[in-house]
């Protein structure tokens, strides 16, 4: 079976088509895969995701690129990634096939577990006539469902279909039986199950082998049922104990390779996964040994937010006052240092400085962070929140009038995918606005602070101090007014 794009140019009856035939543009799409592994090696996993989805739009059958995206993907997800929203992905797909797969690939790749995304990947490869990555998804994709909360019968079915379409014999036969178990009175299902088992035998060499003796082939399909019942209790078998027979592999790999990235980083995830103190610190040495041994310093970087989590934990768990703010000093303080040590390692990455940035704000280091937002205000993705922040970091220092004109230059960008941050901006702005008309006795300033109050009572009475911040305004307006007179 050629597992390649097809390409239709004539229907079944010979007649020509009018279908819009796809023609790959490898040239364009390895610029897009070349900035994906830049983004990449910097560590801004989720820039990477939408380089390689755009780059797939013009290369679908790249399968390396596929492979690199779901290394990244693992790596974004480790990093606590958010699944994609509605805009993202329409933001990658359009009305052609091979686009709307690039789509569908993309939303599974940002929420990499979710097993129904993987099965709509596949299906949208289907159509897009991917077949070698169709045939190369569904293990994944019967892995997953397997692994998710409730298995849905209808998935599996969909899966042993899907599979059977690329030659996946293994994996349809499997995701069938299991579907089968959940329904054993499906005759149909039971039927089909030994026809693809025929079909598997005969890609395999199976029919050969058994045509050489007389009622051979008819007696290899009589024994499937035993076969499969033999093999699906292996893998029920091994299904109990997954997760610790992946980490005994992992651990028996690092024994024996320690400066590979990948067996470094696969032992570590696997032994960070069982949860606790202990896996944690063993998973935070096995990144520090493996930044020694490799150089890599996503390693370090790995291993430090492991000590960052710890810190956080063992705040929120903190029922002493006292002990949570100099347990809080002790992580600003931590958190900065390893964000200005990451900075300098990637100076051109301005997703890491505007960190820097938010550490440094947090450990009082007001001139160090304004120095960050500076930086960082005029990357598109980062202006508004980099602009709200430098705003703050001009009201620590008493510059409000500079603050004021960040706020309202953050807000006149604002959009409709960061919605969540215009009343913290506009209660940042009208705070401003009452400490500059309280040094330089302006009405002006107090009056647009009043009206800033106002429309965020009336959205949300309950934000923050508002219903306070209302009182003081009106009493400076009364002071300012009775100055003036």
């Amino acid at each position: 079976m050629a597992l390649f794009g097809r390409k239709k140019s004539e229907t079944e009856n010979g007649a020509e088509s009018s279908e819009v035939v796809f023609t790959a543009q490898p040239e364009k799409a390895r610029k897009w895969f070349a900035h994906a592994r830049t983004m990449a090696d910097s560590f801004n996993y989720e820039s990477a995701l939408v380089y390689y989805a755009n780059g797939i739009k013009l290369d679908p059958n790249r399968m390396p690129a596929h492979e690199d995206m779901m290394k990244v993907a693992l790596r974004y997800r480790q990093d606590g990634g958010k699944a994609a929203t509605g805009k993202e992905v329409r933001s990658i797909g359009e009305s052609d096939a091979v686009s709307k797969f690039a789509a569908a690939e993309f939303a599974w790749m940002k929420d990499i577990e979710n097993g129904a995304l993987a099965v709509k990947a596949m299906d949208a490869a289907m159509k897009a006539d991917l077949l070698e990555f169709g045939h190369w998804v569904a293990p994944h994709a019967l892995n997953l469902t397997r692994r998710g909360k409730r298995v849905s019968r209808g998935s599996l079915l969909q899966i042993k279909q899907l599979s059977s379409q690329v030659g996946a014999w293994d994996v349809a036969i499997a995701a069938g039986t299991a579907a089968l178990q959940m329904d054993p009175s499906d005759s149909e299902l039971d039927r089909e199950l030994k026809e693809m088992a025929a079909e598997r035998a005969m890609d395999q060499g199976g029919y050969d082998e058994a045509a050489g003796q007389e009622g051979g082939f008819r007696k290899f399909v009589k024994d499937m049922d035993k076969q499969q019942s033999l093999s699906d209790a292996d893998q029920i078998s091994g299904n109990q104990s997954t997760e610790e027979r992946l980490l005994s592999q992992a651990r028996a790999e690092y024994e024996h390779n320690a400066t590979s990235p990948d067996v470094i980083n696969r032992l570590a995830q696997l032994v960070k996964k069982q949860g606790g103190q202990e896996a944690e610190d063993e998973a935070h040495d096995i990144y520090m040994k493996g930044f020694e041994a490799t150089g890599e310093f996503r390693f370090k970087m790995l291993g430090d937010d492991i000590k960052l989590g710890q810190l956080r934990a063992q705040i929120a768990s903190a029922d002493d006052e006292q002990i949570r703010e100099e347990l809080s000093q002790k992580l600003a303080e931590t958190e900065l240092a390893f964000f200005e040590e990451r900075a300098a390692k990637y100076p051109t990455d301005r997703s890491m400085r505007f960190r820097l940035g938010e550490c440094a704000l947090r450990a009082g280091n007001v001139e160090l962070a304004t120095e960050c937002f500076q930086r960082t205000k005029d990357e598109p993705k980062l202006q508004v929140r980099a602009g709200h922040l430098l705003g703050r970091c001009f009201a620590a220092e008493s510059w409000h009038a500079e603050a004021i004109a960040e706020y309202k230059e953050a807000l006149s960008v604002l959009d409709s995918t960061q919605s969540d941050l215009e009343l913290p901006i506009r209660y940042d702005l009208m705070v401003s606005m009452i400490d500059f008309a309280s040094v330089e006795r302006s009405e002006e300033q107090a009056r647009e602070a009043l009206e800033i109050c106002s429309s965020i009572a009336r959205k949300d009475i309950t934000y923050r101090d508002i219903r306070s911040r209302r009182k003081e305004i009106d009493e400076l307006l009364k002071q300012i007014r009775g100055t003036s007179e």
